[in-house]
Parts: C-alpha cells; structure tokens; sequence
C-alpha cells in the first residue's frame, strides 16, 4: 500500500514560534496560524497524534517480553498505521500523505523480520512482512514469502493469494513465476472474476517479454484489497 502525510509541519511551526523571542500577543498569534485551520488539518492532526499513542503504548508492550510475537505484530501494525493517511472527512477529497512514510514502514519491515524469527510458521506475520515488502518495493523479497502463502491457502483465499504472488513477481520481473501464478488464479477464480480478463492480457505480455532480453518488466494489473489477504495492507494501491 503507497502512503504519505504533510501534518508534522504544523509542530516545527510552533517550536520556532515559541524560540523566536517575540511578545506575548505575537507569540499567540503565531501559535494561532500554527493551529490545523481546516477539517482535513485537525482531522489529520487528531489522526497522527492517536497513532503515535498507539506506536508508544505497542512498543512498551514489546519490550516487556521480546518473545511475544502477537506483541512484535502489534507494533508493526502501529508502525504501518501511522504510515497511513488519515481518512478525509469528505470521500471526493484527496488527503496528504506522511512525509515519513518510509521511516514508518522501514520500522515495520525491521520489525516483522524479527517477528517471523519469533516464529516462521505464523502465517499473519508473513502476510504482513509480504505487504510491507510490496508497500516499499521489494518485489524480490516479497515474491518468495507470497508463493509459500499461495501455496499453502485453502478455500476462497486460493485465488487471491495467486494473484498477489504473480503482482510481486511480475514486478520482480520473474516472468515464468508470474505467468504460472496468475494462471492457477485464472483456474481457481470464479469465471466472473473481473480481474480475470486483465490477468489474462498481463499473461500474454509477460510471455512476449521473455523473448526480449532487454524489454522492460510489463506493467502488472492494479492490485486492490481484493487481491489478497497477504497483500492487504501495503499493496492495494501497486499497479
């Protein structure tokens, strides 16, 4: 999932207004124009602050007990939560995104990789390492952790799961990966599947790239939070 914030600003504003050295009356007007001034603003402000909180009250509960593994994911979630935007009060709006988003999502790859040592067989915390690898590009290292939960899915989860691991490895241009995720997709999906016809095209295209050493890796179909269930959090906005 691609994410970003423009509100932390607003706190560098305040710091120069209160060092500045002015009066009392200038001092409250610059603290005032500091202030969020519109809805977005103070939404997006009360957003950031609850999600710091929240990353605050995770890692203490992490350094209690290191072994804890349902501990390690709530801080990585904490740590992907505040790489989120904070929702608009108005759908139609475009909301900013964190400036420190890849700091955010660094700390939760870090994270989720000491999580997956705590225990390699949880299968929420491969999802979430998955994400977070699509969410910062790492396509190869994605790729690898996506097929193992694609090969391991039952039920309504088997098609979902192939169509994540062909988006990270057509992305990490492993062609023959790609084309035979995406093709079990297509033989698992129920034929009115709408992403059927598009994986199909990308299929096609992959097979053409294989003849041309030099192309370019073929743009993959957008990923959406249908796509999987181990891709939800940071690849629903990868195309």
């Amino acid at each position: 999932m691609k994410l970003r914030y423009a509100v932390l600003f607003l706190a560098s504003l305040a710091l120069v207004a209160t060092g500045c050295g002015s009066d009392s009356k200038d001092s409250s007007s610059d603290k005032k124009a500091a202030k969020p001034q519109t809805k977005i603003e103070k939404a997006a402000a009360k957003d950031r602050d609850n999600k710091e909180d929240a990353v605050a009250r995770a890692e203490k509960e992490y350094e209690k007990d290191k072994d804890n593994v349902g501990a390690c994911r709530n801080l990585a979630m904490s740590y992907i939560a505040i790489a989120s935007p904070a929702s608009a009060p108005d759908p139609k709006t475009q909301v900013e995104l964190p400036k420190d988003r890849d700091k955010s999502l660094a700390k939760a790859v870090d994270t989720l990789e000491g999580c997956a040592k705590t225990d390699p067989k949880d299968r929420d915390v491969k999802q979430m390492l998955a994400s977070s690898y699509m969410a910062t590009n790492k396509y190869d290292k994605a790729a690898p952790l996506l097929k193992q939960l694609a090969s391991s899915a039952k039920g309504q989860e088997r098609p979902n799961a192939y169509y994540a691991w062909g988006l990270a490895a057509s992305n990490a241009q492993d062609f023959d990966a790609a084309i035979e995720a995406w093709q079990t997709f297509v033989e698992l999906s129920p034929p009115k599947d709408p992403r059927i016809a598009q994986v199909q095209q990308s299929i096609k295209a992959l097979r053409a790239a294989k003849n041309q050493p030099k192309a370019a890796a073929t743009p993959a179909p957008a990923a959406d939070d249908s796509g999987s269930d181990s891709a939800e959090d940071a690849a629903d906005d990868k195309g």
